[in-house]
């Protein structure tokens, strides 16, 4: 099984390419960020590739290459609570919503054909799903984290 692991760089990922790579049923891991992924020395990373990506709304033909034939993804990209505060809510909306729409549809017409794609969307808590319902706190942000699901 080929797993992407799109904001590898994260907490959440880093574990997770942790775990991937103790599972025998994943033979290969791509881990798509803006950087290069490091793990810690010690870990086996035969079946990890870094793939660097610097743009998440028109992937490179290069980032592409790397994604094809991928049987499932797991989406970490996300802007945190603690950064909101530094960015717009256009910004918020074109990482948290835009990259995980072009991430999803870019990606299923790369995957392999043999069997269904497999999407896993992490976001936050709190998220309302009801869109005519804002929460209280960080109410457009919780907004815009459920959209994308």
């Amino acid at each position: 099984m080929k797993l992407i692991v799109a904001g590898s760089t994260g907490f959440v990922a880093t574990e997770i390419i942790r775990q991937a790579i103790r599972n025998p049923a994943i033979t290969s891991i791509i881990a798509l960020a803006r950087r290069e992924t490091v793990l810690d020395n010690g870990v086996d990373t035969s079946k990890l590739k870094s793939v660097i990506c610097d743009d998440f709304i028109n992937y490179s033909e290069e980032v592409k290459k790397e994604l094809a034939g991928a049987d499932a993804c797991i989406w970490t990209i996300a802007v945190t609570p603690s950064q909101l505060k530094s960015m717009t809510l256009e910004e918020v909306n074109k990482i948290c919503y835009d990259y995980t729409v072009t991430g999803i549809e870019t990606m299923s017409q790369l995957a392999s054909k043999e069997k269904p794609f497999r999407f896993i969307y992490i976001s936050g808590e709190n998220g309302e799903r009801d869109q005519t319902k804002k929460p209280f706190i960080m109410g457009d942000y919780a907004l815009i984290r459920v959209s994308a699901r």
